[in-house]
């Protein structure tokens, strides 16, 4: 059964674990007046979150499906969200929302940048486009009034944490994201890293691992420190031949 955590006001931690797995995934719903869900996960998790979605919410009352960026953990069931809620809107980046986005939703999507503000009611969304953090079309949402950024898979961890900690888990973040080799350009990650510096939030919900309440400068500053970028160490596929 998925986990469902309330990590600020109004905005709610749906965690699922599959058995195995090295990561966790992580869904974000705002109970809003526009009700919104950031991020939707597998298609094959569908069952599981959408029934933590309804211990929340009824999910035919939402109205915006954040797609941080075209991957299968990130938006594998937003159709199957889509066929339950009739008003929803998927909402990507310009690049995402005109190319995967435009062909695999089924409802057309609305294309977002830095200057769009969405009026959920008590919060709002605005928008980092972070191209490269991970993917080429990847962004980060930002919700200004609990100061909560939906961070995606920047600053994530492994699974088996708490749903929410406020202790300094740089080291560990760091060694599993440089293993893992999800940015390939260190000047796509400065610039997002200081958008991120800008916004000064109080709250990292990450899609995979725990959601970091405290010490966020501290990751900032070690994701700046130590290169992450570039592709993983031990990379058995590139990796040079004797």
């Amino acid at each position: 059964m998925a986990q469902v955590t309330e990590i600020a006001s109004g905005i709610y931690r749906i965690n699922t674990a599959p058995a195995g797995a090295p990561v966790d995934f992580s869904c974000f719903l705002i109970d809003d007046e526009q009700p919104t869900l950031v991020e939707t996960s597998y298609r094959r998790l569908f069952p599981e979150t959408l029934e933590a979605v309804r211990r929340v919410l009824d999910p035919a009352t939402l109205r915006y499906v954040v797609v941080p960026h075209f991957e299968g953990d990130e938006c594998g069931a937003l159709n199957l969200f889509l066929a339950e809620a009739p008003r929803a809107v998927p909402v990507g980046s310009p690049i995402g929302a005109a190319t995967s986005l435009a062909d695999f939703a089924d409802r057309a999507p609305l294309a977002v940048d830095r200057q769009t503000v969405l009026d959920l009611g008590e919060h709002r969304l605005q928008f980092l486009i972070t191209p490269y953090v991970h993917a080429w079309d990847s962004m980060l949402a930002f919700e200004p009034t609990t100061r909560t950024l939906f961070s995606s898979d920047l600053f994530l961890q492994p699974a088996g944490g708490p749903a929410v900690t406020d202790a300094d888990v740089s080291e560990a973040m760091v060694s599993y994201t440089r293993g893992l080799g999800l940015f390939p350009s260190r000047a796509h990650l400065d610039r997002a890293l200081d958008a991120v510096e800008t916004l000064d939030p109080a709250t990292l919900a990450c899609h995979h691992g725990t959601v970091k309440t405290g010490r966020i400068p501290a990751y900032v500053a070690a994701f700046r420190d130590e290169d992450v970028t570039g592709l993983p160490p031990n990379d058995p596929v590139h990796a040079p031949r004797g």
